[in-house]
């Protein structure tokens, strides 16, 4: 960390926490909450990480509303209340809705089982699958993100192409024995809605909330021909901006192009109002959490970060949109929920992947490989740090930056050299360099670790599934 950096954490510091005579005088912590909120934007703005819109709510009042950063870096075109920005995973809670709406109509119930909707499903346990675990992630999937969806995410652009990854696949576990988080549990629930409707997924979430709840900026697809569509763009290792353009299709699991105030208009319907869903329905405030006092939805991926509070307790909504990504915009709502519960919250600090990228480039090589797990604890990082470096490589070898690539990956083998994971790394690394004969020999390491071990890169193991003989 350099002296500037750190000069800005001790000031930074120093005025992170605020008390309050009465924790119950909301008028006076509202009128100190639009700086609080501005500075601890501001904080991740400056670093270069944060490009987008917050929106904070109390009793449908406007407590601060604000944006940072570029639509558009190319054009100079400025974020706005009026952006829209991919919402990432957030797009689950509209397709909860959606899954909530048929079970208010009897067309099946939280129970109903996977089996009954012949999506083609054959193996052993599917049969236990019910609605309930595919909403809350029991059902056994693993998530979507094996090597073969990996290696082109663009070919699946249809609900049935995305089914068909793991469709033949075995479950991680028995249904309803341990949780997993799996954007796969609701291409499946999609998949189940348009079988029950007879209707595309896209025209269920137009016709079912996007008009009920007066979205009028809201769309499934971006459209770049928006006067207000945003780019998006990746915060990289050396803390600048780089777009991605399009990495994926929006399906259940992830996507919908929004802006502040029309995501704050879907969940104040949906927690205040009956037009999405019957509010005192059991079950409804059962899979949402109604009765509890918070709800907390989030959205991340490449160029992408969304973050939703619902603070029911004391009736504030917080939204944070960003065309960058690192889940900034929950770092940034967290700190903010954090100020209005409690009024203090925790020091803004640099992304983990960026501390590392500073200290290897400050320390050198050598320095870097004795003495960096040592500070990246004292700096107070808790975050695993294999997958710190491990995000830290793979950014370096899409810059095409090998030598620092690879002298990431060594040091991770070097961290876990039992670990067949980091043999993958390192094997992908040589194959981006064009050396496939050395990436194949490198992945037999993880392959002598752990004999049926998967690339989560390449998806015929480097050839070596070509070497396996009836």
């Amino acid at each position: 960390m350099n002296q500037k950096t750190t000069l800005v954490f001790i000031l930074f510091f120093s005025f992170c926490s605020f008390a309050f005579g009465d924790e119950n005088d909301q008028n006076a912590k509202n009128t100190t909450l639009p700086a609080i909120a501005n500075d601890i934007a501001t904080q991740f703005h400056n670093m270069g990480w944060f490009s987008g819109s917050v929106l904070v709510i109390q009793e449908d009042k406007e407590i601060f509303v604000s944006s940072y950063g570029f639509q558009n870096i190319k054009e100079q075109i400025k974020n706005t209340g009026q952006t829209r920005f991919n919402l990432g995973s957030i797009m689950k809670d509209f397709t909860k809705v959606l899954v909530l709406q048929q079970i208010e109509k009897g067309k099946f119930r939280l129970n109903s089982q996977l089996i009954s909707f012949d999506l083609g499903f054959k193996q052993s346990f599917t049969e236990d699958i019910t609605i309930e675990q595919l909403l809350n992630h029991s059902a056994g999937f693993e998530d979507i993100f094996v090597a073969e969806y990996r290696e082109n995410p663009l070919a699946f652009d249809t609900l049935d192409k995305k089914l068909s990854i793991l469709i033949d696949r075995p479950l991680i576990f028995k249904p309803g024995t341990d949780n997993q988080y799996s954007n796969y549990g609701y291409i499946v629930l999609g998949k189940i809605l348009e079988k029950v409707t007879g209707k595309p997924f896209e025209e269920l979430l137009k016709n079912k909330i996007f008009l009920p709840t007066e979205m009028t900026d809201t769309t499934f697809e971006p459209s770049y021909s928006h006067d207000h569509q945003s780019v998006k763009y990746t915060y990289q290792y050396d803390s600048t901006l780089r777009e991605v353009g399009v990495v994926e299709h929006p399906s259940p699991d992830g996507g919908i192009e929004s802006t502040i105030r029309d995501v704050h208009r879907f969940y104040k319907a949906l927690f205040y109002t009956d037009k999405l869903l019957q509010n005192s329905n059991p079950i409804n405030r059962k899979v949402f959490a109604m009765d509890d006092p918070h709800w907390g939805a989030y959205g991340g991926g490449l160029g992408v970060s969304a973050a939703v509070e619902i603070d029911l307790a004391r009736n504030y909504q917080i939204v944070v949109l960003a065309n960058s990504d690192n889940l900034v915009a929950e770092l940034i709502s967290g700190r903010i929920l954090s100020f209005i519960k409690n009024g203090e919250y925790a020091p803004v600090r640099q992304l983990e992947k960026n501390f590392a990228y500073e200290y290897y480039k400050t320390n050198g090589k050598k320095k870097f490989s004795k003495q960096f797990k040592l500070a990246y604890s004292d700096e107070g990082y808790e975050r695993f740090i294999g997958r710190t470096i491990n995000e830290l490589g793979m950014e370096l070898l899409r810059a095409e930056s090998f030598t620092e690539a690879f002298d990431m990956f060594y040091y991770l083998v070097s961290l876990f050299p039992d670990a067949p994971q980091v043999y993958d790394s390192l094997a992908f690394a040589y194959l981006s360099k064009g050396d496939e004969t050395t990436a194949k020999e490198t992945f037999s390491q993880s392959l002598a670790i752990k004999a049926d071990f998967e690339s989560d890169y390449v998806s015929d193991n480097y050839g070596h599934d070509d070497s396996v003989v009836d």
